[in-house]
């Protein structure tokens, strides 16, 4: 436990590890370190009371019956353990507790009575021996009832929220989707609660496809028109490697109610609009409006959702039901068969109906049953009506356009027959064909399919030995033409098209695409990705003739007669990315063809778009490879479905899409390596790369990296894969080499962890560039405050986890990045500045997420403004020295310069935390700030910069620092403008302020009686305010962060949860913080937070586990925008924009703010204190005899009454009895004061005594406290008066008391001083 410790050579004083924490699921094994043969390395680690344990699964107590000793049988806890640790008596609802320090579990199922693993390992597609792997300390022979068992590890990929969300009536697909642990081959038992809308993906499933599927999910999602990544997306705990064993899969959302659709088409980046709808389908624009309640058609639809095409009118197992019920005695075994399919309506099932349905509707005796009940049920209508939602006309002309027999096509085009009548008629005949000649014919076909078989176009256009661009502007009307023959395994296509092509052209970094007649152009910034993604969207359709031809399964379709050659096929040409997409979908009366084809007719336009990693994986950029003219498709033939039963599918055959490296997710894994060396010297890029795999090849990859030179470099290596790296399954891992070492990252082009960095690292084209260009601030501000010249704000760390996104930037106004190190010599440089990020890689780390920032606030070109910080909290404690050593300031003033030279960036932001709080750094404090104006003053003349550099302070928000440690008059005479750290109010501090728990950043004063006013936003922004006189130039601090407590007790007060006292561990209050986007991981539920509306602020209060945090939410920062606004206020600044969540939900508020509608300039919209001195009593200048003692019974102070601090609610009004406090008992009194109220009355005369003392004062002694006349000791030597300045106590009685009235002022012997002179 104590390596370091030399038992022969202790020392008094020395600190020893004498005990060590029990783990909560059971005690640390002890170690026979004397005997032990162990390796030093191999030996267990020891969990010290020091190290903060990490927590890996929390789990939430849902319901009053969880109780601690249910929590230890459901997670096999210590419930001596929990019952030592917490209160168990204390857990309510919504209390988390940690369950795992070992791994996390994302999904978990509940040991029922009777369960056993062969039954649990079915439902979640496992084994025994995985279930006994996943859960070390579970037996299958011994399950217990409520244990808690993982069915889902941590290892390939992140579920969603699998927790049910509502129980109400489904369909039997969303049943047995959303409850996969229940077996509907049996009989359910009565009173079983079942889900039926979960949290995660489950919910607002729109298609629900039962199996058998296939044996891969790359196939299944080919099959499905879909992306794998969307396919695992809807179905979270879909196991790829067991596809085979699963029932039912998720196969889109969309607008509309699932049982009430029977056909869906899936949407497409060709397909997204609702007017492109209705040309595929037919339908009009209302019909699919009604189809689809929720859709918005004046939108583009998302892509990969469904889009209902086909209803039956109502529910559709109800339909099928009306329909059988009402034929059950005229087909008695279709209603047999549909008992059947009610229990289990999978595919194979599903088809049994449509062909067993299809042959009863040719009966005449059916037909004519059919006929009867459409004339006279509402219900038999509005299904069959809806079974065929397009006018009679459209099915009988295309019925004209195939060769079926003449009784076919009149029954289509003669209102004679119910279209269902004729619909079975047509499927029928292709059903009647030889059946053995077509087995027999298409086995042939299949074993043809597997030869390899490409795509083979020949296209005519003036780019072809020129290249694209060149060819295409040496023409003042390119267009081309050309043909295709394009193979789907058993069709061939032949195509014929004549399209022109757009033109494209860079000026001004502006990409210009355009039509080849210079109309209908569109302009894009080739760095924005969504502009770029709509040039590459961007398409001109076309009408084509498409026939199948040359194979013995289109005579086969013939002889039905459904021939293969149609005249309308929708064309998209995507001429910035060269893509020809064929339309995909063909519908005709009997069957549907669901297919097409994707040509790469030419190289890119613009082939810079693929270095977006967001882009690399479209196929136009992993194809660029290819030939002109190859292509990839698929095609499925389908039978229609009849009254909603699924049609059988005939045909299915792919072509794989292109491949690249990193693309295949889920599929495979890789790792990618690539080099962004951009040393000045061209020799010093050069990286030297080995590596290798493990034994197994299968799950080791190493890699070794020698820099610059081969046989004396530094060499650096380390797991990639497997092994030490804990990087495993089925994704993609990236590495990047950069000028200062080795980083990793989950995305391409985010490697932001620094693995290994090198000893020399060398300095970067782009350094050396940065300090000669955009040394200003570029562009123009889109934000509403910059319109007047109000600011956001946004530290940026050196040590955080986020990278900054140049759409963070556009956000800003002004970007600081914290921190640069000072050091005792006043110079300045990238080093440790925090104890989040000590180590011996944060200077390199610190440089490098520098370096990126400045180089994306000048890209994005939105006018922000750069500054760098010095300070903080672990880093001012050489500024006091250097402030008042005069070499010492010139070297700091001048290593500033050279850094913002250096790196061409606009200003500095001091953060001196904080200078001597009694005054003694005040003057040095300004005279730096005066000294540092003077110098950027110089360098902006030297420079011929047009703005001027800036100067900005992070500055204390206490008035225990700032009363008389800052100027504050003085400094903004030469500084810009001042962050106002308005956040950090309470915090389990060590001290004895750490022990009440508050939250971080109140706005308003809302802590309990006698407890100060002053600790919240509207006190220190008033403060300042009042004293500068320039709100302008004030920006009040929000934080992306909370802070939270451990050992907390009840409340101090009943009326009021928030405030609370912790309890000291080893003399310090535990807790700490944690930003915004970390809030979930690390167990906190923001939708258990509570609202403490006098504050203004969220709080999460667990009481089980004794635990409170104090937190930023949405609605804190509504009202701290809107105080911001309304006070009229310089801005907003954040601490720390790198705390912020992915979506930027924090930052995207913060930055909408509308302050400029609150005014402008320095109106100052506070009532402010009229005197600048302190007239009042407080801890700081009184003793426990005077403090809060007020008027003119109270001790003088510098000969001033004392009054109430009009600035500190919590101690605002003078009560009667002579004491400053709140409430309706000294605020609301006959003499009270209120000063908060009326802060002049602070200057109301007589402010000093009108005559010398001689009376006796409330901090006197009893029996002169109060007293007057002849019967008390005298005073200097003369009779105790009373204060004739005092209203309330003016008088001396009779009995020798001070006060007023009639038995004090008006009696035989009274005495009234303010009359006597």
């Amino acid at each position: 436990m104590n390596e370091k410790v030399d038992c022969a050579k202790l020392e008094l004083g020395q600190n020893v590890c004498t005990s060590i924490a029990q783990n909560l699921a059971g005690t640390t094994p002890e170690v026979d370190l004397k005997n032990s043969t162990t390796r030093e390395q191999d030996r267990p680690a020891l969990s010290l009371l020091e190290v903060k344990q990490s927590c890996f699964e929390f789990a939430t107590f849902e319901n009053e019956t969880d109780t601690c000793e249910t929590m230890a049988v459901a997670y096999n806890l210590n419930f001596t353990a929990l019952e030592s640790q917490f209160n168990c008596s204390d857990f309510k609802t919504g209390d988390t507790i940690c369950v795992s320090r070992n791994y996390t579990c994302q999904h978990r199922y509940t040991v029922q009575k009777g369960d056993t693993c062969h039954g649990i390992s079915d439902i979640f597609k496992l084994n025994t021996t995985e279930i006994e792997e996943i859960n070390k300390d579970v037996r299958c022979d011994k399950l217990s009832v409520g244990r808690r068992i993982c069915v889902w590890s941590v290892d390939e990929r992140t579920l969603p929220d699998m927790s049910c969300q509502a129980w109400s009536q489904v369909d039997k697909d969303e049943f047995k989707f959303i409850n996969p642990t229940i077996n509907c081959q049996h009989n359910v038992p009565e009173g079983v609660r079942f889900c039926t809308s979960a949290h995660g993906s489950t919910k607002n499933c729109s298609s629900i496809q039962s199996g058998p599927f296939g044996t891969s999910c790359s196939e299944l999602a080919q099959s499905l028109s879909m992306s794998e990544q969307l396919l695992l997306k809807l179905n979270p705990i879909l196991n790829c490697d067991r596809l085979p064993d699963y029932q039912q899969v998720c196969t889109g959302r969309g607008s509309f109610t699932p049982s009430d659709c029977v056909e869906t088409l899936r949407i497409t980046p060709e397909l997204n609009e609702c007017r492109q709808i209705v040309d595929t389908t037919g339908l009009t624009v209302d019909q699919i409006r009604r189809l689809n309640p929720n859709i918005d058609c004046q939108s583009k639809l998302e892509h990969g959702n469904l889009v209902c095409i086909k209803s039956l009118g109502m529910n559709t197992i109800s339909a099928q039901q009306i329909v059988v019920s009402h034929l059950q005695n005229l087909v008695p075994e279709l209603y047999k068969k549909f008992d059947s399919f009610l229990i289990n309506p999978d595919q194979e099932n599903s088809e049994i109906m449509n062909k067993l349905m299809t042959l009863a509707i040719q009966k005449p005796d059916v037909n004519l049953r059919m006929k009867e009940l459409y004339r006279i049920d509402a219900n038999i209508r509005t299904i069959i009506d809806n079974q065929h939602p397009l006018p009679r006309e459209e099915y009988c002309k295309q019925a004209q356009q195939t060769s079926m027999p003449r009784n076919i096509k009149e029954c289509f085009c003669e209102n004679v027959e119910l279209l269902v009548y004729c619909q079975a008629l047509a499927v029928q005949r292709f059903q009647d064909n030889d059946a053995k000649e077509f087995q027999n014919e298409t086995s042939n076909l299949r074993r043809a399919s597997r030869l390899k078989r490409f795509a083979s176009c020949q296209f005519a256009f003036p780019s072809q030995k020129k290249g694209l661009l060149k060819g295409i502007n040496s023409f003042t009307n390119p267009c081309w033409g050309g043909g295709c023959s394009i193979p789907f395994g058993i069709v061939e296509l032949n195509m014929e098209a004549n399209l022109c092509f757009p033109v494209a052209n860079i000026v001004d970094d502006v990409i210009r695409f355009c039509n080849s007649d210079g109309k209908d152009c569109t302009k894009a910034n080739p760095d924005r990705l969504d502009e770029m993604k709509v040039l590459a969207d961007r398409s001109v359709g076309g009408k084509i003739r498409v026939c199948a031809v040359g194979s013995s399964l289109i005579s086969k379709l013939k002889k039905a007669g459904a021939g293969l050659c149609w005249d309308i096929v929708y064309v998209d040409y995507h001429g910035f990315v060269g893509k020809l997409r064929i339309g995909s979908t063909l519908q005709l009366i009997v069957f549907k063809l669901n297919g097409g084809a994707v040509l790469k007719t030419h190289d890119l336009m613009y082939p810079h778009i693929c270095e977006r990693s967001q882009l690399e994986c479209e196929d136009y950029c992993k194809w660029r490879d290819w030939e002109n003219g190859r292509a990839y498709g698929f095609i499925e033939l389908r039978f229609l479905a009849i009254f909603g039963w699924r049609g059988i599918k005939l045909i299915d055959v792919k072509i794989k899409e292109p491949r690249a490296l990193g693309c295949q997710a889920g599929k495979e894994a890789a790792v990618v390596l690539r080099t962004e060396r951009t040393c000045k010297n061209g020799d010093d890029r050069r990286v030297w790369r080995c590596c290798w795999s493990g034994d197994d090849n299968e799950t080791l990859f190493t890699c070794e990296f020698i820099d610059r030179d081969l046989e004396n470099g530094q060499k650096l290596g380390f797991d990639v894969y497997g092994g030490k790296s804990k990087n495993k399954g089925k994704k993609s891992f990236y590495y990047a080499v950069k000028n200062d070492g080795i980083y990793f990252g989950t995305e391409k082009y985010k490697e932001e962890q620094l693995v290994k960095a090198w000893d020399n690292p060398c300095e970067g084209e782009e350094e050396e560039k940065a300090r000669i260009e955009q040394n200003e601030p570029n562009g123009k501000s889109s934000l509403s405050v910059a319109g007047c010249d109000k600011r956001i704000v946004g530290y940026y760390t050196g040590w955080g986890e986020r990278e900054i996104t140049e759409d963070q930037l556009r956000k800003l106004t002004h970007v600081i990045f914290a921190f640069v190190a000072m050091y005792p010599d006043g110079s300045i440089r990238f080093g440790p500045v925090s104890e989040d990020d000590a180590g011996p890689e944060a200077g390199v780390k610190a440089k490098r997420r520098f370096m990126d920032m400045r180089m994306k606030a000048r890209k994005v070109n939105s006018g922000v403004h750069i500054l760098f910080a010095v300070g903080g909290w672990d880093n001012s404690q050489y500024f006091a020295s250097v402030a008042a050593d005069q070499g010492k300031r010139n070297h700091f003033i001048n290593s500033i310069v050279e850094f913002i030279v250096e790196h061409g960036i606009d200003g500095v932001d001091l953060d001196w935390e904080y200078p001597d709080m009694k005054g003694g750094d005040r003057n040095n404090h300004v005279t730096l700030i005066r000294e540092l104006r003077e110098r950027f003053d110089q360098l902006q003349s030297e420079k011929h910069r047009q703005s001027r550099y800036l100067i900005t302070l992070a500055s204390a928000a206490g008035e225990w620092n700032l009363r008389e440690g800052y100027d504050l008059s003085a400094i903004l005479k030469h500084a810009d403008f001042i962050n106002v750290m308005t956040y950090d109010y309470y915090g389990a501090w060590r001290s004895k302020w750490g022990a009440y728990t508050g939250p971080t950043a109140p706005l308003y004063f809302g802590s309990l009686k006698g407890f100060s006013g002053k600790l919240n936003a509207d006190f220190s922004m008033k403060y300042y305010a009042c004293k500068t006189k320039s709100p302008s130039k004030l920006n009040m601090g929000v934080p992306f962060y909370g802070r939270y407590w451990r050992n907390v007790g009840m409340p101090i007060d009943e009326s009021d949860e928030m405030w609370r006292t912790a309890q000291e561990v080893n003399g310090i209050f535990d807790g700490g913080s944690v930003g915004w986007r970390n809030l979930e991981r690390e167990g906190w539920n923001k939708g258990a937070a509570s609202w403490h509306d006098k504050t203004k602020t969220p709080y999460i209060l667990n009481t089980g586990a004794r635990m409170f945090l104090g937190f930023e939410n949405e609605r804190s920062l509504h009202e701290k925008i809107k105080y911001a606004t309304d006070r009229n206020l310089g801005g907003l600044m954040i601490w720390a924009i790198d705390l912020d969540d992915d979506a930027d939900t924090l930052l995207n508020l913060v930055s909408s703010a509308d302050l400029c509608s609150g005014g402008s300039g320095n109106t100052i919209t506070y009532t402010c204190n009229p005197i600048d001195d302190v007239r009042w009593w407080t801890p700081e200048n009184s003793d426990e005899y005077r403090q809060g003692q007020c008027g003119r019974s109270a001790s003088l102070i510098n000969g001033y009454y004392p009054v109430c601090d009009p600035d500190d609610p919590g101690f605002s009004c003078c009560g009667a009895a002579g004491y400053c406090e709140s409430g309706e008992e000294y605020c609301e009194c006959d003499t009270c004061v209120n000063y908060r109220k009326d802060p002049m009355a602070i200057i109301k005369e007589p402010i000093k005594p009108t005559r010398p003392v001689q009376w006796y004062l409330m901090s006197d002694a009893d029996g002169k406290r109060g007293r007057c006349g002849k019967d008390v000791p005298e005073i200097n030597g003369k009779m105790a008066i009373c204060n004739p300045d005092d209203d309330s106590k003016h008088c001396c009685s009779n009995g020798g008391y001070c006060g007023t009235g009639k038995e004090f002022c008006s009696c035989e012997g009274c005495v009234d001083y303010k009359k006597k002179s």
